[in-house]
């Protein structure tokens, strides 16, 4: 006899389901700007730009001071508007910021680890100080935003807008960027230690004092930037022109060898036939 399910369960599958399903189209977002660089970063930030600009949102007045994830969440529930909310120490773990206005957003000192922004619109915001360790940027707008010294330990921004912000004294360790901009942003003594940038501008930027050992650079516009003292001990770079940055770094990145031309066909053989065999026991499971 069937199971009936009461409206609440449904509704909280259903929410599931949905976290789910986007959860995996933004990893594979992530990865698929990784293979086209920052020419996909910049369309997905116009698109975002044009959807922000299209929909059209009842106001409802936001409290200034939000004191909790509840209130956090009762806001964006309303209005998906938190423009000029300061949420500075909140424990925001885990949260997610997606298709939001978050315009001068104040997120000081915050828990927001592990956390997911996408398709938002944060300009201007300020994360100084704040927690982002494992979190997500996906076609985020953060232009203008200060994130001195914030942790953003192992966290992954895919096509973001970062030209102007400033991230002095930032823990950058390991963290992605791909596909991203951060002209004439201030990186002065950020710490990108086993970091990765790919398909990134870094027009004007100032990367001074700035800790890039074991880092790896691809495809990145270096334009002008300042690299001055920093420490480039076992990082390397492929397709960067070192000489049209305004000072390159002392010590040039070691150059990262070009892959084999056969490796592309090898990939695509294994995952063939990975699909073929898995075909296979399907079909002799129902044979059987």
């Amino acid at each position: 006899m069937p199971v009936s399910r009461t409206n609440v369960e449904v509704m909280q599958l259903y929410d599931y389901e949905n976290r789910i399903f986007y959860d995996v189209c933004v990893e594979c977002l992530s990865h698929f700007l990784g293979s086209v660089g920052l020419t996909f970063g910049n369309k997905l930030r116009k698109g975002v730009s044009q959807v922000n600009e299209e929909v059209a949102v009842e106001q409802i007045n936001v409290p200034v001071k939000l004191n909790s994830m509840e209130e956090v969440m009762k806001a964006i529930s309303a209005q998906r508007d938190l423009s000029q909310a300061d949420l500075s120490d909140l424990s925001l773990a885990g949260m997610k910021f997606a298709g939001l206005k978050m315009t001068g957003t104040k997120l000081t000192g915050a828990d927001l680890t592990g956390s997911l922004f996408a398709g938002a619109d944060a300009a201007g915001a300020e994360f100084t100080g704040a927690d982002l360790t494992g979190s997500k940027f996906a076609g985020v707008n953060l232009a203008q935003v200060l994130l001195d010294k914030v942790k953003l330990v192992g966290a992954k921004l895919v096509g973001v807008n970062l030209n102007k912000a400033t991230l002095a004294e930032a823990d950058m360790t390991g963290a992605g960027v791909i596909g991203a901009s951060l002209e004439e942003a201030n990186l002065q003594r950020v710490d990108l230690t086993g970091g990765k940038l790919s398909g990134t501008s870094l027009r004007a930027a100032n990367l001074t004092e700035a800790n890039l050992s074991g880092s790896v650079f691809k495809r990145v516009d270096v334009t002008d930037a300042d690299f001055t003292n920093v420490t480039t001990t076992g990082a390397r770079a492929k397709q960067v022109n070192w000489s049209q940055a305004k000072v390159p770094p002392a010590e040039l990145p070691e150059p990262l060898p070009d892959a084999p031309s056969w490796l592309p066909a090898v990939i695509i053989g294994v995952v063939v036939g990975f699909i073929v065999i898995s075909i296979l026991k399907k079909k002799k499971g129902k044979c059987c």
